[in-house]
């Protein structure tokens, strides 16, 4: 329970980093991309805030939200 209590922590503080960034999907995906040299696409970003009920979902890597973050707290 404690680790889907976390993706769900996590989920949430992705979206509104994004929301505070005021930044689509695919331009998450891109700095993402850009900050942590991993392959990235809006489709993989769609799966990290995908509800952890569908399929598609997939648990929110702490390589992508620190890189979200490092971009927040430059704005």
């Amino acid at each position: 329970m404690e680790a889907d209590e976390e993706r769900l922590r996590n989920q949430r503080e992705f979206r509104e980093l994004l929301e505070k960034l005021g930044i689509t999907q695919a331009q998450a995906a891109e700095l993402i991309k850009e900050k942590t040299n991993q392959d990235v696409t809006p489709r993989k970003v769609r799966t990290w805030l995908a509800s952890p009920k569908a399929r598609s979902a997939r648990t929110l890597p702490n390589w992508a939200l620190t890189a979200i973050k490092g971009a927040a707290q430059k704005d």
